[in-house]
């Protein structure tokens, strides 16, 4: 007896079962390419991941390698020009960074550039928020009286602006003490982004294309092909001048007439003669220098007079009256030093003689060419400048391996005890790439 099935229906049989198997096979090829990819996105990620640290050692290394630049300058307490240290695609192993900076003479919203400034940022080219007065802040951009007024009130302990802040939601008091950092405008009653920020939304100082298109892409911008900062461009908080020089000597303020004399005493006896337009005459003994650019103007007005040389000698041992929060006149933007003298002509005159006859040796005395010895334009100015610079920002972006991993952070270091500290570190890589079109591009095409 047969009982094999008919072949008609053992061909359906062997059908159904190819199928069956084509579709096990189909089931296991999907989840080994499955498995396969995701394996592939896993190691993606896990490059991604040694390129982000490598890029973040990279940040450690350029912290120790700016230190080290800041301790050994050839002249203390200047900003050191680019050209004597390396500032961009500097390698650390695999990796490499870049220090964005700022052009002191020539601004970004006249200069077109393939890629933001390299270099080291002089703090004391900005406002300082702890010394300013509701008339000084009223002169930057954007400002309002009663936006200048909310933050110089925001570290004074006023009772209206106290019942400002408990009416928010939610509810919070002004601070009433110095500020700790320029991210505490964000709290300023009236404050907003575009006042903070301007068009220039990862604040590298440089016009991207995102900042000149308009609406199309954030920042809100005119497209105007010039880059309108905002506020955190021209505030900090930390300028301010140290009391001893390089070799821990100790500097004297020039309203300190016993102290002046004992200097020069001591240490530039054949420049004493100097000192003898502030010596006591009676019946009307002259008043003591108000500040370092008084005494230079007054010392040099005197018979005999002190020469240009003789002061920049003794210049680095003198000090302000006040030592927050004076400007760098080497290297003052015209919009803060504005600010600080309340006066846009004379700004425009300091800025114009400083970039057509450069000074050779950082040194406040070419003021004095550049206004003359009027006794109202040295009182306008003098109270205010220095030509030392205490802190310097280094904003550092690095890539790892293959243009990967972006990491930025921005440090402050502190030189005015004599050895460059870091007293504050904030990470900006939320703030996306920061080194320009160009480099991008050159970066993802040699990847």
């Amino acid at each position: 007896m047969n009982l094999r099935p008919p072949l008609k229906q053992r061909r359906h049989q062997e059908g159904s079962i190819l199928i069956l198997v084509l579709w096990i096979a189909f089931g296991l090829v999907a989840i080994a390419i499955y498995f396969s990819h995701s394996m592939s996105v896993e190691l993606q990620a896990s490059d991604n991941r040694v390129a982000s640290f490598e890029a973040g050692q990279a940040i450690e290394g350029a912290a120790v390698y700016v230190s080290n630049i800041l301790a050994n300058l050839q002249t203390p307490n200047t900003l050191p020009s680019p050209v004597n240290y390396r500032t961009e695609g500097v390698k650390v192993g695999n990796a490499r960074f870049w220090l964005i900076g700022r052009d002191t003479n020539v601004y970004q919203s006249a200069v077109a550039r393939e890629h933001p400034f390299w270099g080291l940022i002089d703090e004391a080219t900005k406002l300082n928020l702890n010394a300013a007065t509701p008339v000084q802040l009223a002169w930057l951009p954007q400002m309002t009286a009663n936006l200048a007024s909310n933050i110089y009130d925001w570290r004074t302990s006023d009772s209206n602006s106290s019942q400002l802040y408990t009416t928010m939601q939610p509810p919070y008091n002004s601070k009433g003490s110095n500020y700790e950092s320029v991210d505490e405008l964000r709290l300023i009653y009236g404050m907003n982004l575009d006042i903070l920020y301007g068009e220039d939304g990862n604040l590298n100082g440089f016009l991207d294309p995102n900042e000149n298109d308009g609406d199309i892409l954030p920042p809100h911008d005119n497209k105007d092909g010039q880059l309108q900062s905002g506020l955190l461009e021209f505030c900090t908080v930390w300028s301010h001048e140290g009391n001893v020089i390089s070799n821990g000597q100790s500097r004297v303020i020039v309203t300190n007439l016993t102290g002046l004399a004992t200097l020069f005493s001591n240490s530039f006896p054949s420049l004493s003669q100097y000192l003898r337009v502030f010596n006591p005459s009676p019946p009307t003994p002259p008043a003591p220098p108000t500040c370092v650019l008084d005494f230079y103007n007054r010392a040099s007005s005197s018979q005999p007079g002190m020469s240009e040389a003789d002061f920049q000698q003794v210049e680095p041992f003198l000090m302000n009256p006040n030592t927050n929060g004076l400007i760098d006149i080497d290297t003052v933007s015209p919009t803060v030093l504005a600010a600080v003298i309340n006066d846009t002509n004379l700004a425009a005159t300091l800025i114009n003689y400083r970039q057509s006859t450069p000074p050779l040796t950082p040194s406040i005395s070419w003021v004095k060419d550049a206004i003359g010895s009027s006794a109202t334009s040295i009182t306008e100015v003098g109270p205010y400048i220095t030509p030392y610079v205490f802190q310097y920002t280094a904003d550092v972006a690095a890539v790892g391996h293959n243009g990967r991993g972006y990491r930025r952070v921005r440090f402050i270091f502190d030189c005015s005890s004599g050895v460059p500290q870091i007293v504050y570190r904030q990470d900006l890589t939320h703030l996306g790439w920061a080194l320009g079109k160009n480099l991008y591009d050159q970066l993802a095409a040699n990847k």
